[in-house]
């Protein structure tokens, strides 16, 4: 009886892992897309998962909701005196000094060294078919990534279809060993503002109606400069002012998006807003007449969903896994056809029943999309490999 016990002990405890996460992206202060992506994943772990062991790798003091609140949840500050090379140094002594059962870090890449398991979310491959709108580093630390990744990933995360196929063809990985688990949606807050909100919101900002927004970081892979000739022509068409409002950070290549707002004859009416606190961005989605997005590559697409969720129409680009994201519940258009992107913003802005059919199929699409969604199949992968 007593050799039973034991047993039943000694299998509980190999059922129970060691696994290390790498924080430090999701502890961002100016997060976008892959920041918060580990941040609402990470948010979500604390409530699902009461048995296993974790260690949150960070160089700086975590804030906010990734701040442990499970005892099976701890903060391990890794202190690294340079600006860059976290991962490769210090988090890789890690490693060697006290290996966890897995490793699992949810964007970026592994370090030189790492745990028994180990599994990455990989979001994009965007860098092989546009490597001129990445900077030299950012280049070359993906491509690092990508390579770490193909040697030593047991699993790899991709945030749709789309991405999974991507990685298949550029880097010959077998299917099995690449899991599809689509981000998701904060519902609390990514909701339809009140109308008196939207509208104190926009006078903090001196902001007027009516607008059509773009909500990313302002790179030359998300076609930005497109944009404003998109807009041009738009406002060709119509007799009453418009506003064009970018919101997010500037990125390499940022002269010459100023220099095309700068050209347009309509500069006035384009406002550059730069990164913005979160909790503003589902108010002013709210006000817009659409969301623009025009990407000539994407891996997820998740402002496409955000804007839906906030009742946003969304006049997006056909490319990447947009069509897979919106599927049926916004406009998709060949990037580069700005003529087919400003009739379409035309209807919008003047046809109220077809705008708001496209608001009731977006709120419905957006349901679709949860964090509790993805840190479950998240947490699948992570038990299971």
């Amino acid at each position: 009886m007593l050799f039973i016990i034991y047993l039943e002990i000694e299998i509980c405890l190999l059922e129970i892992m060691i696994i290390g996460i790498d924080a430090s992206r999701a502890n961002r202060e100016h997060k976008s897309g892959v920041e918060w992506y580990a941040y609402n994943l990470l948010d979500r772990l604390f409530e699902l998962d009461h048995k296993n062991q974790y260690f949150l790798y960070t160089p700086d003091k975590l804030r906010g909701a990734i701040v442990p609140r499970s005892d099976n949840f701890s903060e391990k500050i890794l202190h690294w005196p340079f600006r860059r090379f976290w991962t490769l140094g210090r988090l890789s002594w890690e490693m060697i000094a006290r290996q966890p059962d897995l490793l699992f870090v949810p964007s970026h890449t592994f370090p030189p060294v790492a745990a028994k398991k180990n599994v990455i979310t990989w979001h994009d491959v965007g860098y092989e078919h546009y490597p001129e709108t990445y900077n030299s580093f950012e280049l070359r630390s993906l491509k690092y990534g990508a390579k770490r990744m193909t040697a030593i990933a047991d699993r790899i995360i991709a945030v749709s279809e789309f991405t999974k196929q991507e990685i298949i063809k550029f880097y010959g990985i077998a299917g099995d060993r690449i899991v599809v688990v689509p981000l998701g949606l904060n519902h609390r807050l990514w909701r339809p503002s009140p109308p008196e909100t939207v509208k104190n919101t926009l006078e903090q900002l001196k902001i007027r109606y009516p607008y059509f927004i773009f909500l990313s970081r302002l790179a030359l892979r998300k076609n930005v400069i497109g944009l404003i000739r998109i807009y041009n022509r738009f406002r060709q068409t119509q007799k009453h002012p418009f506003n064009l409002l970018l919101v997010g950070s500037d990125q390499p290549g940022g002269h010459e998006l100023d220099a095309e707002i700068q050209a347009s004859p309509y500069k006035d009416e384009i406002k550059k807003l730069g990164w913005l606190p979160i909790e503003q961005l589902p108010v002013l989605l709210s006000g817009a007449r659409g969301l623009l997005f025009p990407s000539i590559y994407e891996g997820f697409g998740l402002p496409a969903i955000e804007a839906m969720a906030c009742g946003a129409p969304v006049i997006a680009s056909n490319s990447g896994a947009l069509p897979e994201i919106v599927n049926g519940a916004g406009l998709l258009i060949d990037a580069h056809d700005t003529d087919a992107f400003a009739l379409n913003m035309a209807k919008v802005a003047e046809d109220n029943d077809f705008r708001q059919d496209l608001i009731a199929r977006g709120l419905s699409r957006a349901q679709e999309y949860s964090w509790d969604k993805c840190a479950k199949q998240t947490l699948d992968v992570l038990q299971n490999v």
